[in-house]
């Protein structure tokens, strides 16, 4: 059904059939699952029954689980999952196929590498020519054409868990705001001491920014407007394009 890799808590790519979803709830369920006991580290392939249940609430699948130590990649962890109880076999065979073809690319070292480095900065974003740096101090982009988001590192003046809680619990008040029954704004900007924040809604996307208490209206726009450009043009890197069969 599924065949999903996983580095760390973070989703590296997965593969599905073309009109079966993989529900951000089951994912969530699956990854908690490999980090859950130290045993799935040490076993060459473990086989459990699992209960996806936006996929099927009402049976288990099933769900071969390897981390890849033997390929040069213990934090990486290979997931298939069939709907039969007797595939582990093989699945066995398959894993050991693709995990030889992922290392001979580099490419297990290259997710290995990329789980020690931060989340990208804002300043990736200035240093790629689009100027935000200066007005934006953190943002969530949410693509609703693949029901993904992403966020950059905190940077100062969000350096503490607490004021990071805050800003996040504000975010999530916009969002309802935005979505609350009857209302149809396609743009909010909010002043407060601490900072502002516009809220852009378009046809494929949400944006959420924060800026500083000072910025106005019309710089944050033209910061918004050109932060999207570099999503944009960055969308192969920022977001996973689900592979299918």
């Amino acid at each position: 059904i599924y065949a999903v890799l996983i580095a760390g808590h973070k989703l590296v790519q997965f593969v599905r059939p073309r009109k079966t979803a993989l529900w951000a709830e089951d994912l969530l369920i699956i990854i908690n699952l490999i980090n859950s006991s130290s045993s799935f580290r040490t076993s060459e392939g473990s086989w459990t029954p699992l209960c996806l249940p936006l996929y099927s609430p009402d049976a288990n699948v099933f769900a071969f689980i390897c981390f890849l130590s033997k390929y040069g990649a213990p934090d990486v962890c290979m997931v298939l999952i069939s709907s039969r109880d007797d595939e582990f076999f093989n699945l066995s065979n398959s894993k050991h196929s693709v995990a030889l073809q992922l290392q001979e690319s580099s490419a297990l070292g290259q997710i290995q590498y990329a789980l020690r480095k931060p989340s990208f900065s804002i300043e990736e974003v200035e240093s790629g020519g689009y100027g935000v740096a200066r007005d934006v101090h953190h943002f969530v982009y949410v693509s609703t054409a693949v029901n993904q988001l992403i966020a950059p590192s905190f940077m100062p003046p969000y350096t503490d868990k607490r004021m990071q809680q805050q800003l996040l619990r504000e975010y999530q008040a916009a969002h309802w705001r935005l979505h609350k029954r009857n209302r149809s704004e396609r743009m909010q900007f909010v002043v407060s001491d601490s900072h502002s924040m516009l809220v852009w809604v378009d046809r494929d996307l949400e944006l959420f920014v924060t800026l500083g208490p000072l910025t106005s209206r019309g710089l944050a726009l033209a910061a918004c407007s050109r932060l999207i450009k570099w999503i944009k043009r960055e969308e192969q890197t920022l977001f996973i394009t689900p592979q299918m069969w």
